[in-house]
């Protein structure tokens, strides 16, 4: 059956950013359905992100692109540890190629992505190796490294460090449940969603063999995410290997198409994954149903901008069009433009979201309208926050992946950061969202 156009253009990440320019524009016409916005803020969120990067970097050149690689360096009393250089270079020292060590970090940042949701403020993560404690996207990185070192998510007898296809098809809840300590204790949101995202992530790259099967004849190998670097190595052009991120993405967004649960936003039959109608585009009772569907793509771009970090570093590929990615519309960077004020929640949607949260912060599911307007603002101010930031870099050169260091410098810091400030209990954002385990 072939796909129609919607599909295609709903998936494409110039939707992302123009469908919500579409629901900011309504904004501009007093039209938004939830929020109220207040765009003379945006200059304190830009001073604020600017103070964060002053203070841990110096300078925007100095920041790393916003990635999963972030959640593996961590601080120590003893100093910090890039947990993935160590193994790189331990796996090197052992004779492994430079091609095998990035495909190595590939199978692992994907396993980690995908089960990087919104872990919840109860759950925590004992680390014995590091004798630390780990909450949140943190504490969920670093489980998922140490499964991936155990070699819960490989089938190989002679190699422990890889995700593929036959070990992941073969995850249970329990085995997800003990890898992540989970107990009526120490809850994790939607830990069984995630076990079968991974499942999930097994049968899509058994089925996607051009992208995952890797080059070898017999195919007697399971599909790895790795062996996405060896399908890119014939998209190239010109030395060194050049890429479009439209490659990486046909590969994220076709290629992982079955990990998405089909209960989510269909279009033609088609499951559409983080894409979700939206109130303040429902303009008129002609707009047709397509015309009023917003998509984020959160995980699979979180997982986009997580892997340009390998394909560049480890893999040696140039990546050009990365300004096509958005910044991601998830809690940290979103609370922040709520939290300075720049987008307000109307007192009707804040006392009906009182009824699921607690500590006077409303709470609302994913697909609930508020959720999606605010997402689609944040596409969009994150974009102006990155012009604010920009101009006011007057002697500094803007390096490459400019957003990509925003993030990372940066609101996402940012947005956590005042969320501790004004909520040191839970240090949650001020709105919370009900997480299964497989969005945000």
């Amino acid at each position: 059956m072939s796909v129609s156009y919607n599909v295609k253009y709903l998936k494409s990440l110039q939707s992302v950013r123009e469908r919500s320019q579409d629901v900011y524009k309504q904004a501009l016409k007093g039209q938004l359905q939830h929020f109220i916005l207040d765009e003379s803020k945006i200059d304190s969120i830009a001073d604020y992100v600017l103070s964060l990067v002053k203070r841990d970097f110096d300078n925007i050149a100095n920041v790393p692109p916003h990635g999963r690689w972030r959640s593996y360096c961590i601080k120590l009393p003893s100093g910090t540890r890039d947990l993935v250089s160590e193994h790189v270079a331990q796996w090197k020292a052992n004779d492994v190629s430079d091609w095998e060590c990035a495909r190595r970090i590939v199978d692992l940042f994907m396993v980690s992505v995908l089960v990087d949701a919104g872990a919840g403020s109860k759950w925590k993560y004992w680390d014995e190796q590091t004798e630390s404690t780990y909450q949140r996207t943190e504490g969920l990185g670093i489980a998922a490294l140490r499964m991936f070192e155990q070699g819960t998510f490989s089938s190989s007898p002679s190699n422990k460090f890889q995700a593929d296809a036959r070990a992941l098809l073969k995850l249970t809840d329990q085995d997800m449940c003990a890898g992540f300590q989970v107990s009526d204790d120490n809850p994790l949101l939607g830990c069984e969603n995630r076990a079968q995202l991974l499942r999930n992530l097994g049968l899509a790259l058994s089925e996607s063999p051009r992208y995952f099967g890797g080059k070898c004849a017999c195919n007697s190998h399971p599909a790895r995410p790795g062996f996405m670097l060896d399908y890119l190595s014939g998209c190239t052009t010109g030395t060194p290997m050049t890429v479009s991120i439209d490659d990486i993405w046909e590969v994220i967004i076709d290629g992982l198409a079955p990990v998405w649960p089909e209960s989510r936003t269909q279009l033609d039959g088609v499951p559409l994954g983080d894409v979700w109608p939206c109130t303040a585009l429902s303009t008129s009772p002609s707009t047709c149903a397509a015309d009023q569907l917003v998509p984020f793509h959160k995980l699979s771009q979180w997982l986009t901008w997580s892997l340009l970090e390998v394909i560049i570093k480890l893999g040696k590929f140039t990546v050009v069009d990365t300004e096509k990615l958005t910044g991601l519309p998830e809690y940290r960077n979103g609370g922040l433009l709520v939290d300075m004020g720049v987008l307000t929640l109307n007192k009707q949607d804040y006392e009906r979201g009182q009824q699921n949260g607690q500590g006077n912060v409303p709470m609302f599911a994913g697909s609930d309208p508020v959720i999606v307007e605010w997402r689609a603002m944040t596409v969009v101010l994150l974009d102006k926050v990155a012009e604010a930031v920009k101009s006011r870099i007057i002697d500094d050169e803007v390096p490459d992946m400019f957003l990509a260091r925003i993030l990372e410098g940066g609101t996402w810091k940012a947005g956590r950061e005042i969320a501790a400030q004004l909520r040191p209990e839970s240090k949650d954002p001020p709105i919370n969202i009900i997480s299964d385990g497989t969005l945000f």
